[in-house]
């Protein structure tokens, strides 16, 4: 599967619409951005949009960034102007991915706690 940019659909919606192509790409735009947006901010370890799928994030990839910036920190040294701003811009890229962890980690306990719930009430009624 080959994905396509959005300006691949631009010309044929807008045609098939019967709409200026301008307000076609604005559309589009507006909502790419959001889907950008989502995706960068780390809202949620599984993001679904309809008619094109669902992103998950990949649990064994978060402790390698963790690691990753983690040491990007350790070895930056905040002299200058532009290196605090780098700093900060880490120390909150950091703090989205520890959440975003924590919520995976968090969700797992809460599916595994579930299932033995289940099994539970299913033993029982298996021996009543």
């Amino acid at each position: 599967m080959l994905p396509k940019n959005s300006k691949h659909f631009i010309q044929p919606t807008a045609e098939q619409l019967d709409c200026d192509p301008e307000l076609v790409n604005d559309a589009i735009s507006f909502f790419y951005k959001d889907v950008r947006k989502n995706l960068v901010d780390m809202s949620s370890s599984n993001i679904q949009i309809e008619n094109l799928g669902s992103f998950k994030a990949k649990k064994n990839e978060l402790p390698k960034l963790v690691t990753k910036y983690t040491k990007h920190l350790k070895v930056l040294k905040p002299e200058t102007f532009n290196q605090v701003t780098l700093q900060k811009n880490l120390q909150a890229r950091l703090e989205k991915v520890s959440n975003l962890l924590k919520q995976i980690t968090d969700e797992g306990l809460r599916k595994k706690q579930f299932m033995q719930t289940k099994d539970e009430r299913k033993a029982k009624q298996n021996m009543e």
